[in-house]
């Protein structure tokens, strides 16, 4: 699995989830609250083996979901456009955690996104 995160010109944010299956773009309107939300999601992960985000769209909402098994970690994301669709599959991917947790902290600080607390 691997993943880049970047800003779209209208200043989203944006990002490209690959592994050899699949791949998918996810994105986001409030870059503040979607950063914060996956460092959140990541630490909950690190914690007590759960967590989760979402990332809100003017047209609906990516759900980011983690699951930590020791050293190895599930990522699902998920989308939604409203209570009558429900929620449809994006993209699920396994990896190291120590990996994909360097890694969102990488992209996201690369683009001047501090975490909340800092």
């Amino acid at each position: 699995m691997d993943f880049f995160i970047e800003r779209d010109p209208s200043g989203r944010l944006l990002c490209e989830l690959v592994d050899e299956a699949s791949a998918a773009t996810v994105t986001a309107a409030n870059v503040p609250g979607a950063a914060n939300g996956l460092r959140a999601a990541v630490a909950d992960a690190r914690a007590g083996g759960l967590g989760e985000c979402l990332w809100l769209e003017p047209g609906g909402e990516y759900r980011w979901m983690f699951r930590r098994d020791g050293d190895r970690l599930t990522v699902a994301v998920m989308w939604s456009a409203g209570t009558l669709t429900g929620w449809q599959h994006v993209f699920r991917s396994e990896c190291g955690f120590a990996w994909f947790a360097g890694r969102a902290r990488a992209e996201l600080d690369r683009l001047g996104l501090p975490s909340a607390t800092t």
